[in-house]
């Protein structure tokens, strides 16, 4: 049975440890989609954070999550003041993550192919 890698521990930085919302689902404490977007787009857009390679632009993931046409939904990027790498996912099956991922993870991730934007596209 193969052991799963440990977590990447959180770095005590406020730009990017600011940016999962959570909300209460049924007593569970779930990452809160649209406000974590918000977050994370407010640090994209001032320079904060940057892209280091995802599925889709970030507004967009939710759309083609909704389409049911790609399983997962991915995007890594990357704090510009302490250098952490983020994974955010969405997947039509599960829950939304946001966490904290070693450097070049992007490269490691197994990508799929997307669907043509007109088939999902709002």
């Amino acid at each position: 049975m193969a052991t799963r890698a440990p977590e990447t521990p959180w770095p005590d930085c406020e730009v990017c440890t600011t940016v999962p919302a959570y909300r209460d689902s049924y007593g569970e404490r779930v990452l809160d989609i649209g406000l974590t977007e918000a977050h994370l787009g407010e640090r994209l857009d001032d320079g904060r954070m940057r892209v280091l390679r995802g599925d889709v632009p970030l507004h967009d993931m939710v759309a083609l999550a909704e389409s049911d046409l790609k399983f997962t939904i991915v995007l890594f990027t990357q704090c510009e003041a302490c250098r952490t790498t983020w994974f955010y996912g969405l997947c039509i099956r599960g829950q939304p993550i946001f966490k904290p991922d070693e450097p070049g993870a992007e490269y490691q991730w197994h990508w799929d192919e997307v669907p043509p934007r007109a088939s999902w596209a709002r």
